[in-house]
């Protein structure tokens, strides 16, 4: 058996099946470790969703930014932009099955070695807290109601924590963090949202998210993507795998036995 992680799919279904054709993926004993942004655009959305959603016993997916994108434009509950790819998921006669799936993904998957998140962990914050708050949430996703949690999610981003936080404002925290997370402000730890950049034009004031220092309880190595122009990273805490391929660039694949990096 072998465990793979591919960075942000983001609707290109070719690139996606080229890459899983050069590791020679074998859905009955092999494992996809996916950092989310499964959809939108790229120009072929649906197709992912419903290769993931047929390969789910061989797949753990958690959910990037623009899932729930796709999650809230489904309840009606925001405008479309310009550049949206999920019409075709949208007006899906299989829609609400897939989107009944999508929701029962975390926002955070940890095994023994790994934390699997879209795009990272807020460093100081006690990972036992962010998977309480992730299970929260998980229940949230996958009841009747869960619109309210998306509305409230799209109503304002969270930047800083603070143990004051209700469990609303904690859960509201916890998807932006994980989804959306590049840079911290240095003075306070804040997430900043604005800047997307390469490191290296990094405002002085800036420092990435994994560069911080770790609260004790993150002890294994997290994979996320969301960072495009970040690319390819692996230290001895992170592997970072967006590498940009709706931007035409890369679709990354890690083989986490050995490492083996394999790119289409």
């Amino acid at each position: 058996m072998a465990k793979y992680a591919i960075g942000d799919i983001q609707g290109c279904y070719n690139p996606f099946m080229e890459l899983l054709s050069r590791i020679s993926f074998n859905p009955s004993k092999d494992i996809l470790y996916l950092v989310g942004d499964l959809v939108n655009r790229g120009p072929e959305s649906l197709k992912v969703l419903e290769w993931v959603y047929e390969h789910q016993d061989s797949v753990i997916t958690v959910l990037g930014n623009h899932d729930f994108y796709l999650l809230a434009r489904y309840n009606n509950l925001i405008s479309p932009v310009a550049d949206d790819t999920i019409d075709d998921i949208l007006h899906s006669k299989n829609a609400t099955k897939l989107i009944d799936w999508l929701r029962r993904a975390p926002v955070v998957f940890h095994d023994a070695d790994y934390i699997l998140v879209h795009a990272g962990i807020y460093p100081i914050l006690d990972f036992n807290q962010v998977l309480a708050i992730n299970h929260a949430i998980s229940n949230h996703l996958q009841a009747k109601d869960y619109a309210e949690l998306l509305l409230n999610l799209f109503n304002g981003k969270s930047h800083i924590w603070s143990n004051t936080l209700n469990l609303s404002q904690q859960m509201n925290f916890v998807i932006n963090s994980c989804t959306r997370i590049r840079y911290l402000n240095t003075l306070d730890l804040s997430i900043d949202y604005k800047f997307k950049g390469a490191l290296a034009k990094q405002p002085s004031e800036l420092i990435p998210w994994f560069k911080a220092d770790f609260n004790p309880t993150i002890n294994k190595k997290i994979i996320f993507g969301h960072w495009a122009a970040l690319g390819f990273w692996h230290d001895d805490k992170v592997i970072s795998l967006d590498t940009g391929c709706v931007w035409g660039r890369k679709l990354t694949a890690i083989n986490l036995e050995n490492f083996e990096i394999t790119q289409v």
